[in-house]
């Protein structure tokens, strides 16, 4: 193998489109430092977003268990009094 044939024969090709090979090597270069900036952009605006939104919302609440009230209001009516009342909502405590 002749390595002098050989280098001759891509330097010349090489040089022969320089242009076009600058212009394909910025061109990549510019489009990986595009997609860098971007994703790091985006990780950015998650983790802002992740820290004003979820992290301020709680996973799990606590209530104090809703009990009915002894006194409804059909019950202290005296107008329904030997009747079968049924009550579809119920009328909660003060006692929360």
């Amino acid at each position: 193998m002749n390595f002098k044939l050989i280098f001759s024969i891509a330097r010349s090709l090489l040089l022969a489109r320089w242009r076009q090979t600058l212009v394909a090597a910025i061109g990549v270069t510019f489009g990986i430092a595009t997609f860098v900036a971007l994703l790091s952009f985006m990780t950015g605006l998650n983790n802002l977003l992740d820290g004003l939104i979820l992290n301020r919302t709680p996973h799990v609440r606590l209530y104090k268990e809703i009990k009915p009230s002894e006194q409804q209001p059909v019950s202290v009516s005296g107008l329904f009094n030997g009747f079968y009342n049924f009550i579809s909502s119920i009328k909660a405590g003060d006692n929360r």
